[in-house]
């Protein structure tokens, strides 16, 4: 049986990738304490896992952690429901605070705290990393980074009054302000990005044929009614291909900041 692991729940509902797993003829595992596998963790490598939906970043790090990479693009991504991304497999790290907040712009967080989902997502941290660096600050420094374990922890923690402001998913932060009217009235006050989205991975000594196929269904998917309303469920709209160089801005932006991958 092939072995499809998702990184990407609580943040996306799990129903979504239960639909995928039977579309791609794949047993399901679930990993919720991180967005993708940390730097001294590879399940594909050790053969634990042959497909994995996984942060960008924790993509790039295993693409280049050496010369013979564990993975490889299956070729499939989303696309959000968001008017931003133009039809396109991007998104974003939205920096939020309360709609009373006297936050403006990233520059005002300075000495401030900011949840953050884990040390390995990139919408919910390197994007803010990333930023913090462009502007000339240390992203060491600059602001307290409090990791709160998911999306919706993060939103949860700035409801509360325990951050100052966040920086969530864009797609996880839209489709839940359709139906929580507190995350609604957030104030967006910077969009990070947009970054090339979440990819499927496939361990890298695969079948080409099984990656192929399991890369057709999915995308002829789009005209199952039920995928496409799981989709709508999650802020996305559908799948579409990919390959390598959509990652490239990643890996750049990574090399160009001097941010090591943690």
């Amino acid at each position: 049986m092939v072995r499809f692991v998702s990184y990407m729940s609580p943040g996306f509902p799990e129903s979504l990738f239960e639909l995928l797993a039977d579309r791609m003829g794949a047993e399901l595992h679930f990993e919720r304490d991180t967005s993708g596998p940390p730097a001294d963790v590879d399940p594909f490598r050790d053969g634990t896992f042959d497909f994995g939906w996984i942060c960008s970043t924790s993509f790039v790090d295993l693409a280049l952690r050496d010369r013979d990479p564990s993975v490889r693009l299956a070729g499939v991504a989303w696309v959000p429901d968001d008017p931003d991304v133009d039809g396109r497999p991007v998104y974003f790290g939205d920096l939020v605070v309360t709609a009373d907040s006297d936050v403006h712009s990233l520059d005002d967080l300075a000495g401030r705290s900011i949840g953050c989902n884990d040390i390995v997502s990139l919408s919910g941290h390197y994007a803010l990393r990333i930023a913090i660096e462009e502007l000339g600050h240390d992203s060491d420094s600059f602001a307290d980074l409090v990791f709160t374990g998911g999306h919706h922890n993060s939103l949860d923690a700035l409801l509360a009054g325990d951050v100052d402001a966040c920086v969530v998913d864009s797609v996880v932060r839209i489709g839940r302000a359709r139906h929580d009217a507190a995350v609604d009235r957030l104030r967006v006050v910077d969009r990070l990005g947009p970054w090339p989205v979440q990819p499927l991975v496939a361990r890298h000594d695969l079948d080409p044929a099984l990656v192929e196929t399991v890369r057709r269904r999915l995308l002829a998917a789009n005209d199952d009614p039920e995928l496409v309303g799981a989709l709508g469920d999650a802020a996305l709209t559908r799948l579409v291909p990919v390959d390598h160089t959509h990652y490239t801005p990643v890996r750049d932006a990574l090399r160009r900041s001097g941010l090591q991958f943690m």
